[in-house]
């Protein structure tokens, strides 16, 4: 079954985000600001400066239209300045906060951005949302940052930051679940920030311009209509790490480049997922304590690419369509499924594992993804080295993994549809008796030879050769082609 991607249900009632808008070029604002609208009436936001808030002056944010146990405020701008602290008021009872922008300018968050209280926060601007290397969350519960023109309730009232005047706001009924829609869009989030939250962190927007750190308690869900970005710095990382799901959905393109700090990465306690229309550029470390797996926007597998050394490691299965770039390693604590070609283009003298071996029979290889390309899978292991989500370097606070998460290994199976090498030296280490689990079923490994070779320099290439091929198998091994 397809995946439906930012589908959870975490609060109660239900609504869909709506048509998504243009984002102009980033600028930095003049003068940040935030100014209350009049669309609610006389149920209008009131901003308060100067309150005392945790110990520290902040902007207050009071009033609002309050409907059972949520909270809406509507803004001409919203921005939050560099080093300064507004705060959304929690009355009693109150369990969501909707906030929309219905001026047209971008909002900048520069500062922290909290909920007092224990309440979920989203802030909804078509017209795009920048936070700042200085930003920070203070929202213990979901936080959902959108560029959606709207919020649609399930009984079809729309919270509408394009046209804010209709229908009123007194005919809302709200329903139990929650869903998100998808729209097209050209309008972007940026983030150069910490954003930690204490339990759902959702960016939504046509395109996703992601560095700095976002981390959240639960999922963690990062939606673009058209293009994720993700990169760091040599001294800056970037890290995307969830205490439970991590869900990556770029519709059009997925580009990472994530390896030129060492501390970068992307870390789940549970399932981690990228999701495309077209092949994911992913130059990162990926760390899972469930499942890995690449898809398109059907739920059917997805293509890999890298030019840089991709490591994944995870307590579950991997699983993706195909892949082509410099030397991939693969350790997972399940089976590993590639049924589309493995072409491996180059070592990686930077980035790649180099790492002695001990095989079942006691003999030792050498695997050194930096001065060889290397193709190097380990399945159905106890060795994947999954650290615990609260150690994670400057991620703020994380929960460790869930006790029971999904993704739980399902077999010691690899099965790789074929392996070439395109350039000298390469190297293929595919074994599932490395620190086995033997506990796991399975144990078979099979290459199935989809384009007539199992495993083979590429024709095309003279310079192309292969200096050492290992299957280490605690079942049958099975080459075709």
């Amino acid at each position: 079954m397809a995946s439906q991607g930012l589908g959870h249900r975490p609060w109660g009632f239900s609504l869909i985000l709506a048509g998504w808008g243009a984002i102009a070029p980033v600028a930095a604002p003049a003068l940040a600001q935030i100014q209350p609208d009049t669309t609610l009436g006389a149920e209008s936001s009131i901003v308060t400066p100067n309150v005392d808030i945790q110990g520290l002056p902040a902007d207050l944010i009071e009033g609002g239209a309050i409907r059972d146990s949520n909270l809406f405020h509507s803004f001409l701008e919203f921005n939050v300045g560099e080093g300064g602290r507004v705060y959304f008021a929690n009355p009693a009872g109150i369990e969501t906060i909707f906030s929309r922008v219905t001026g047209s300018d971008i909002s900048h968050i520069l500062g922290t951005l909290g909920v007092n209280g224990q309440a979920s926060l989203y802030l909804l601007n078509p017209n795009g949302i920048i936070f700042g290397e200085g930003a920070r969350l203070d929202v213990a519960g979901s936080f959902v940052g959108t560029t959606a023109d709207g919020v649609v309730f399930e009984n079809g009232y729309k919270f509408s930051a394009t046209n804010p005047e209709a229908p009123p706001l007194l005919t809302i009924n709200l329903t139990p679940g929650l869903q998100y829609g998808k729209n097209q869009a050209n309008a972007s989030i940026a983030n150069l920030g910490n954003l930690t939250v204490g339990q759902d962190l959702t960016l939504a927007a046509g395109n996703l311009n992601l560095q700095g750190q976002l981390s959240a308690r639960n999922n963690l869900n990062l939606q673009a209509t058209d293009t994720v970005i993700m990169q760091d710095t040599i001294s800056n990382p970037f890290i995307a790490a969830a205490g439970n799901q991590l869900e990556v959905e770029g519709a059009n393109r997925i580009e990472i480049s994530a390896l030129n700090h060492a501390n970068s990465g992307l870390f789940s306690g549970a399932d981690l997922v990228l999701r495309s229309a077209n092949p994911i550029k992913g130059n990162a470390h990926y760390t899972s304590g469930g499942s890995f797996r690449i898809e398109d926007l059907e739920g059917n597998l997805g293509q890999l690419t890298s030019p840089e050394d991709p490591v994944i490691r995870a307590s579950g299965d991997v699983v993706l369509g195909g892949y082509v770039g410099a030397s991939l390693h693969i350790l997972a604590g399940g089976n590993v499924t590639i049924p589309g070609d493995v072409i491996i283009q180059s070592p990686d003298p930077v980035n790649g594992i180099v790492e002695t071996i001990t095989l079942s029979d006691g003999t030792t290889v050498l695997v050194d993804g930096k001065t060889q390309p290397t193709l190097d899978i380990r399945a159905g292991t106890t060795a994947f080295n999954i650290p615990d989500i609260q150690g994670i370097p400057a991620t703020g606070i994380i929960v460790p993994p869930l006790p029971n998460p999904v993704g739980i290994p399902t077999s010691a199976d690899i099965t790789i549809g074929g392996i070439f090498f395109n350039a000298p030296d390469g190297v293929a280490l595919i074994t599932n008796q490395y620190q086995p689990n033997l506990s796991l079923p399975g144990g078979e490994i099979t290459i199935e030879g989809i384009s007539g070779v199992a495993i083979s320099p590429n024709p095309d290439n003279p310079a192309a050769t292969i200096s050492s091929i290992t299957i280490d198998s605690r079942d049958s091994i099975t080459v075709n082609g």
